[in-house]
């Protein structure tokens, strides 16, 4: 979520009544002069024919190439553009949650601005999603990537991802993605979470379906995209397996974590003691002694830490009204029934 403040207003065309899109298009940019252009026109020519109007919300994650001054420029030109400006470059995660907060459309589509991800993939995956799917996952499976320095580490990332949290999804990098408006409501993208977006509409219980998707190479412009990104992936699979089986219950992880550290306490507190009268070592002598009285220190800690956790989670969901499930739908209430 993005800070108040940090972004600037919206540039929201007129030209069409509010409520009257059907699908909304969310495209994060940043120095991407060179291809917006493009985009925007396959865009167009892929959606147009499409019986749901539609609108494209560009998200300027603080170009500084001319970008920004272009997409003022377009947004008067084309009635269904609309565009997000950042004052600086806050990430594509941000940009992606800013894109969701500010869609009016039943179904959301999501790509790269960098002409990659080919727009007219999109009509099938909507296809896709009304055959009772909550949202549709692009896999690149032919890339137009180098080898060492895209595929492999992908591949890599994708491999170990997919082993820690048991996702069925093999490209968990793809931008390309549609999904019904009831998942990206509830989706909350912070740090660098884009790339766990599938696994986190999998968390809520999203029924997933995955379309090879074209992929082509980059025909403009310099990749955002680097090896120097992996050790962030590393460190939010972590975050997103504590999501995925502890965000409710902390206590489980810290709970069992401290009475296993407890427990050896005791049990080298125990040998301690055979040693005294088995072997006449002095408890001073005894360095286990000491490391029996710091097990049993980070035991407690941690025991305590847990059940801090618990008042957390119980706040976090209580302030805001949040829920600790995912409702996908009600029949037999009146409308007016409490929710």
């Amino acid at each position: 979520m993005i800070a108040e403040g940090l972004l600037t207003e919206a540039v929201v065309p007129s030209g069409r009544p509010t409520g009257s899109v059907g699908l909304s298009v969310v495209v994060p940019v940043y120095n991407e002069v060179e291809n917006v252009v493009a985009l925007l026109d396959e865009l167009s020519d892929a959606l147009s024919p499409l019986p749901r109007p539609f609108e494209v919300i560009v998200v300027d994650d603080g170009s500084r190439d001319g970008t920004t001054e272009l997409l003022r420029k377009l947004a008067g030109e084309r009635t269904w553009l609309r565009v997000i400006f950042f004052r600086r470059n806050f990430g594509q995660t941000a940009a992606f949650d800013a894109g969701f907060r500010a869609t009016s459309g039943d179904v959301v589509a999501t790509l790269d601005g960098d002409l990659q991800n080919d727009p007219r993939d999109i009509p099938a995956m909507i296809a896709k999603l009304d055959e009772g799917y909550d949202m549709v996952a692009g896999w690149r499976r032919k890339r137009s990537d180098g080898l060492a320095l895209r595929k492999i580490p992908s591949k890599i990332a994708n491999f170990v991802i997919r082993s820690a949290t048991g996702t069925q999804i093999h490209d968990l990098g793809c931008s390309l993605r549609v999904y019904r408006r009831e998942v990206t409501e509830e989706l909350r993208l912070y740090g660098e979470m884009h790339r766990f977006i599938s696994i986190l509409a999998d968390n809520m219980g999203a029924r997933i379906a995955e379309m090879e998707v074209n992929h082509r190479p980059r025909r403009a412009g310099v990749s955002k995209y680097g090896l120097r990104r992996t050790v962030k992936v590393m460190l939010d699979l972590m975050t997103v397996i504590f999501l995925r089986r502890y965000q409710t219950k902390p206590i489980y992880v810290f709970g069992s974590l401290g009475l296993g550290m407890m427990f050896l306490s005791f049990a080298i507190a125990a040998f301690v003691l055979w040693e005294k009268f088995h072997d006449g070592i002095w408890v001073h002598r005894n360095p286990l002694f000491i490391l029996s009285a710091l097990a049993g220190l980070v035991g407690v800690q941690l025991l305590a830490t847990g059940i801090v956790a618990e008042l957390i989670i119980r706040t976090y969901f209580e302030s805001q009204g949040k829920r600790a499930y995912s409702v996908a739908g009600r029949v037999g209430f009146d409308d007016g029934a409490r929710r």
